[in-house]
């Protein structure tokens, strides 16, 4: 079980304790210095290895060690805690003893949920700790350590550890009415620097207190006599009305009131104000006071006169904008489409004659120049495809929003069955859609999932076997989308520009893009109020994704 040993006894003890209180450390009032004199006096005078102070955090679920004095290293600030659910049965005794003296550390029933992961590690054989309150409630322990052969506490040892506590509680005590003091101050200097009127007001109507604000607002001067004063007095009749049919009422019902009111309203020097009026009671619940907030709106109801004369004039110019923008939108359709044309007839002409040249000369050409024949084909084709990516890109642009309930997971099925060649050919595809019904525009929906796809397919196709994936769940505002695939990936430096019309991930590998597929699929989600976005790293594949906020049913 141990022995009993000699170590300090009671005179020592209340040396010890006279030292910690006549201490420089205890009568600076600074909380580390305090905290930090208690474990070294208490771990010289009872002779144990170690001296640790731990503190419940704030969601009183784990102990933190604030400060340690080691007798081997001096004080240290060690990274220690201790989880409330893993160690229950520890916090329990804490609850329910003045100090837990421990002389066998290794067998004893309060200290089994330690020996594995503290115990053991710091070599403990006993320990005496002491649990710290304050104002009723746990917030600590202070913790004595002893290494070696197992050590008997006597009746000494327990009531000195209790003492130790009680120093802890007394520094924590202090440490908090500091805080609060200083809170108050803050609080007071805030309140008096406030450009806004603070009052405080009798239950009967006269003032008890007013910020310097407020008495300059009211033509009060700072020596003046406030008390003398009644809200009333600084009221016209219908503000009157209003405080004893409305205010009055409504703080006695529900605490609170907010509106806005006139001051001096029957005078020259009227003054709007915002209020805020709330009615404080005691702790059994007798009414107090009230407290007023008031802000001047001279202001605010001047830039509110305007902005609705300027309202009535947008209004006027937003009509006319819009009969313009519809002109000008479909005059820039018949444009892109008129410019389609024009660009695809020479187009069809050099890829036209580039063939012919091909097939009816290629075999007497030089290599070379059967090199530049298919170099003016690709070409050809490629701009093509930006001519009808460009198109696409416009309409995109201008097109009317359709917003309709959508079944996400049919729309996916259907872009889907678009790309069933590349699912033939042994892309491996996995699919986890959580049905919904979205309010969406269905058309620009497809349009991102196909290029999402059609990008995941480009920049997979070299894996083996290409693997794409496509996910669906809602989001507590909306639902997202994302692709991903086992492709080359990106590197993230470059997020941003992918999403720019004509810019390609990869030069190397996308020769038969034309860098408009992503910005589109951009463009498509900004216009439905959604986002997309991209993770991705070089050689880890890239995962896509595509939110919108949308009424979602199940």
């Amino acid at each position: 079980m141990g022995r009993s040993t000699g170590y300090a006894g009671l005179h020592d003890y209340n040396r010890a304790i006279r030292e910690i209180a006549t201490s420089a450390d205890w009568q600076s009032g600074k909380l580390a210095r305090q905290l930090e004199r208690v474990v070294q006096v208490a771990a010289r005078y009872m002779g144990v290895g170690q001296v640790s102070i731990w503190c419940m955090n704030q969601g009183q679920n784990s102990l933190d060690c604030v400060c340690q004095f080691d007798s081997r290293v001096g004080l240290t600030r060690p990274v220690k805690s201790l989880g409330r659910d893993q160690h229950p049965t520890y916090f329990s005794e804490l609850a329910n003893n003045r100090v837990m003296a421990v002389a066998d550390a290794l067998n004893d029933a309060m200290t089994i949920e330690l020996i594995d992961g503290y115990i053991k590690p710091h070599k403990i054989a006993s320990l005496l700790d002491a649990p710290i309150w304050l104002d009723g409630e746990l917030v600590g322990v202070v913790c004595h350590e002893h290494s070696g052969t197992p050590r008997v506490w006597r009746d000494e040892d327990v009531a000195f550890a209790g003492s130790m506590s009680d120093f802890a509680a007394m520094a924590l005590s202090q440490n908090r009415y500091q805080q609060v003091e200083s809170a108050r101050e803050r609080l007071t200097r805030i309140i008096e620097a406030t450009p806004d009127v603070i009052a405080i007001l009798a239950i009967n109507g006269y003032l008890i207190q007013m910020n310097p604000a407020g008495r300059q607002l009211l033509g009060l001067s700072a020596r003046a006599d406030v008390t003398r004063f009644r809200s009333r007095d600084f009221l016209g009749e219908h503000t009157t009305y209003l405080l004893e049919t409305e205010i009055l009422p409504a703080l006695q019902r529900s605490g609170r009131w907010t509106g806005e009111a006139l001051l001096r309203e029957d005078s020259p020097r009227a003054l709007p104000v915002s209020v805020v009026a709330l009615a404080h009671h005691d702790d059994v619940g007798q009414l107090e006071y009230y407290s007023v907030t008031l802000r001047d709106l001279t202001a605010q109801k001047a830039i509110q006169r305007e902005i609705e004369a300027l309202n009535n004039e947008l209004e006027a110019r937003v009509h006319m904008r819009t009969q313009e923008l519809e002109f000008a939108n479909r005059n820039l359709e018949s444009f892109a489409y008129s410019v389609s044309h024009d660009l695809k007839a020479p187009l069809r002409g050099i890829e036209g004659y580039s063939r012919l040249l091909a097939s009816e000369y290629r075999d007497s050409l030089p290599e070379e120049a059967r090199d530049y024949i298919d170099l003016i084909g690709a070409s050809s084709l490629r701009m093509d495809r930006m001519i009808e990516d460009i198109l696409a890109y416009s309409r995109a642009q201008i097109r009317q929003l359709k917003l309709l309930p959508t079944h996400v997971d049919q729309l996916i099925q259907q872009v889907i069955s678009e790309f069933d060649q590349p699912f033939r050919d042994g892309v491996v595809l996995t699919l986890d859609i959580e049905p919904a019904v979205l309010e969406c525009d269905r058309e620009g929906m497809m349009q991102i999932m196909r290029n999402f796809l059609a990008n995941s397919l480009k920049y997979s196709r070299e894996s083996s076997p290409p693997r794409i994936r496509v996910e669906g769940y809602a989001k507590e505002k909306g639902y997202r989308f994302s692709v991903s695939d086992n492709g080359v990936g990106f590197d993230m430096h470059y997020h941003d520009r992918i999403f720019e019309i004509f810019h390609r991930l990869s030069s190397a590998m996308d020769q038969d893009g034309t860098g408009i597929g992503l910005a589109l699929a951009a463009r498509s989600a900004e216009r439905m109020g959604g986002r997309v976005w991209a993770e991705s790293a070089p050689g880890q594949g890239a995962t896509f994704f595509f939110e919108m906020d949308s009424e979602t049913h199940a």
